[in-house]
């Protein structure tokens, strides 16, 4: 088992919200609705720890890996050049929809659960350690499983991040799940960010929050965000970035 005493840093942007950082073995749950920047966020996170020389495994559920490449050249990260080219693996859950995969890790078909977690452990345990896993999202696994088994995947993958001393970033969207699915994967998780759409001073904002996490000090008030036409994301704190 991993010793879970190794703290690393959030993204700059999140930092003043929970300055101790994650714990190594950590698992995290990202909610919110569609369209409300998940990706966007996830992206960050990533840039901030890959120019923090930690690798990736990207698994992808709603978009091809070539979606998520192009999102990174927006962020200025080109994953085909010398820096970066190393520091993402994925595992694409997605192509299989529309034809052949050219990446080392995919799967055939969604409804593969067992597939699924052979993959996802052997994209970690090929790279050094510690290792951020974005999971983007888990909800298209509900339309090719019962929610009971989804939730028993997810169980077992937790296990896997504790064990290899990993971080994990699960995306899932708000209002397409049964409310007894929400309750117990926000039981599994060690923490969870909330997003949601609002209004600020009479204007839709987009608003971020962590919710819970567990063994670290954190504020849980609602901070709205902005995204940059580069696609970073800016919170406001007190009205200011």
């Amino acid at each position: 088992m991993a010793e879970l005493s190794r703290r690393l840093l959030l993204p700059m942007n999140i930092r003043p919200l929970a300055k101790e950082g994650l714990i190594e073995g950590s698992s995290i749950l990202l909610l919110g609705p569609p369209g409300n920047g998940k990706t966007i966020f996830c992206d960050n996170f990533a840039k901030t720890y890959m120019n923090n020389n930690i690798s990736c495994v990207y698994v992808t559920a709603d978009k091809t890996p070539g979606e998520i490449v192009y999102h990174f050249q927006q962020l200025s990260v080109d994953l085909k050049g010398d820096k970066f080219r190393d520091k993402m693996v994925f595992v694409d859950g997605y192509t299989w929809l529309i034809g052949k995969s050219s990446e080392k890790f995919y799967i055939e078909s969604l409804s593969n659960l067992t597939e699924l977690n052979f993959k996802i452990s052997s994209a970690i345990s090929n790279l050094p350690k510690p290792v951020l896993l974005i999971f983007n999202s888990v909800s298209p696994l509900s339309l090719y499983n019962p929610e009971a088994f989804v939730l028993k995947f997810l169980q077992l993958l937790f296990a896997r991040i504790k064990e290899y001393g990993a971080i994990g970033m699960f995306v899932a969207q708000a209002g397409v799940h049964s409310q007894e699915f929400y309750t117990t994967l926000e039981y599994l998780v060690d923490g969870i960010f909330d997003m949601k759409i609002g209004e600020d001073q009479g204007n839709l904002m987009r608003f971020f929050r962590i919710r819970s996490m567990s063994s670290v000090s954190h504020e849980t008030k609602w901070v709205p965000f902005i995204i940059d036409y580069d696609r970073q994301i800016k919170l406001k704190y007190g009205g200011s970035d």
